[in-house]
């Protein structure tokens, strides 16, 4: 189910005229902190995407599985990237959250997208 979110978040990005850069983002060098569901880009804006997909709130709602751990990690995550790839060093950065609910069978789906979810000075 988490994958499916994945590509339903990126087809919406895609929408909006943002291009997919990576997909299940880690460091593939040195030490490994964290995963970034998606990276995405438009003009000199590039959005690292955290895609949280649930069948139900039984848990609590899908935005609240990005703890202040959760956090944590993505903002060095976020960080490599900018490193690893230095060609966009001078846009500007932001984290989302992607929260979608859907049935067990897909039939039925609601998007909550929550940009700006995780704030750090980059």
């Amino acid at each position: 189910m988490g994958q499916w979110g994945e590509e339903q978040a990126a087809e919406i990005y895609k929408s909006k005229g943002f291009e997919v850069l990576d997909r299940n983002y880690f460091n593939r060098r040195g030490k490994q902190v964290g995963e970034i569901d998606l990276v995405a880009a438009k003009d000199k804006l590039i959005v690292f995407i955290e895609v949280k997909t649930r069948s139900s709130d039984r848990y609590g709602s899908p935005a609240d599985a990005v703890n202040q751990f959760k956090q944590q990690k993505l903002l060095k995550s976020c960080k490599i990237f900018i490193q690893n790839h230095p060609q966009y060093q001078e846009y500007q950065m932001r984290i989302d959250v992607v929260e979608i609910k859907a049935n067990l069978d897909r039939s039925e789906k609601s998007v909550n997208i929550i940009e700006n979810a995780v704030e750090d000075s980059f």
